[in-house]
């Protein structure tokens, strides 16, 4: 296949992408291969939880989906009552 001349092509190279794979579609990959996140972060090691931390996480998390879904269930009631409004 002819490679591409462009007009404002230099010639420079802005990211080397030699060393990326592209991940198959249909295949898992391996944990040798690839290894894990743990292995790749070298930042500093975050101290385990205590069991009060992980229930206020947890406490939260599930406080911030019950809000959103509060929203999105408000929304549809004043959209169904509007449209019932609407028809009749």
């Amino acid at each position: 296949m002819r490679e591409k001349h462009y007009a404002d092509d230099d010639g420079r190279t802005i990211a080397d992408m030699s060393g990326v794979e592209r991940p198959g579609m249909f295949r898992i990959r391996s944990l040798k291969k690839y290894g894990t996140f743990a292995e790749k972060d070298e930042g500093p090691q975050a101290e385990p939880l205590t069991r009060e931390q992980r229930k206020s996480y947890v406490g939260g998390a599930l406080g911030a989906a019950i809000l959103i879904a509060l929203v999105f269930i408000a929304a549809g009631a004043i959209l169904i009552a509007l449209l019932t409004m609407i028809w009749h």
